[in-house]
């Protein structure tokens, strides 16, 4: 495994590329702060690799948000599902959003994790070329 810093002071951020890096509970469990945890994902990638994420991350209170697959599903009508599951849920300022997916799932995830409660955190789990 390999791990890249993004430098950016307060902000900065780790990148971790290799293999079977769902299956380390530790790498996965040390870049969430709360107990609460969402993964957004689409119906194509949950047969894939959802359990494989979810049993990593069995020391947190997780729900699982399964969208429609395709840049046509982009769409407010998107969010808006995500939105009413955090709001459904209770979900606090310390939940972290995780976007176990492509490009599509990774900017619908981002932008509600910047909007729900002024902000929450993100994690970005990409599953294709476009997404890393």
């Amino acid at each position: 495994m390999e791990k890249i810093i993004v430098d950016l002071a307060e902000r900065s951020y780790p990148i971790y590329i290799g293999s079977n890096l769902l299956s380390q509970h530790a790498l996965i469990a040390e870049l969430i702060r709360g107990k609460q945890v969402v993964v957004v994902t689409n119906e194509t990638v949950a047969p894939l690799y959802l359990n494989k994420l979810l049993a990593s991350l069995s020391d947190f209170s997780v729900i699982s948000v399964i969208l429609s697959d395709g840049e046509q599903f982009k769409t407010v009508a998107s969010i808006e599902v995500i939105f009413d599951e955090l709001l459904k849920t209770k979900q606090h300022r310390d939940t972290t959003l995780v976007a176990l997916g492509g490009g599509v799932i990774g900017d619908m995830t981002g932008f509600a994790a910047a909007c729900y409660q002024r902000g929450v955190d993100f994690i970005q789990v990409p599953t294709t070329l476009l997404a890393q």
